[in-house]
């Protein structure tokens, strides 16, 4: 018939031998140790002025950091002040006297080591 014919009608093809396989990732870890990147220093302060100590560390994931004197964690004493700003570790001694003398360490820790 020379005119065109519509039908609601759906028609489906299926195509064989067609299939999408999704490519494969490798899954790449970014996790290291914590490593510093800038260590202490020996200071000499004078007393009754607040000092910093400061030092630079990376590790992903973050790492926690502790901070000893003497090796004696010193976190939960008010004198001093431990801070952490993009890696970047600063130990405050609030008006330190002789008897803040001493070895100070940090330690950084994440899953990695």
């Amino acid at each position: 018939s020379p005119d065109p014919f519509t039908t609601k009608d759906s028609v489906f093809i299926h195509k064989t031998g067609i299939s999408y396989k999704s490519p494969t990732y490798k899954k790449h870890d970014f996790s290291e140790a914590p490593k510093f990147t800038q260590s202490l220093v020996d200071r000499s302060i004078i007393a009754g002025y607040n000092a910093t100590l400061s030092c630079a560390v990376r590790g992903i994931p973050k790492p926690k950091v502790t901070w000893y004197k003497n090796k004696m964690d010193i976190s939960n004493e008010a004198k001093y002040r431990m801070l952490s700003k993009q890696g970047v570790l600063t130990l405050e001694i609030r008006k330190p006297c002789p008897f803040d003398g001493g070895v100070y360490t940090c330690k950084a820790v994440n899953d990695m080591g």
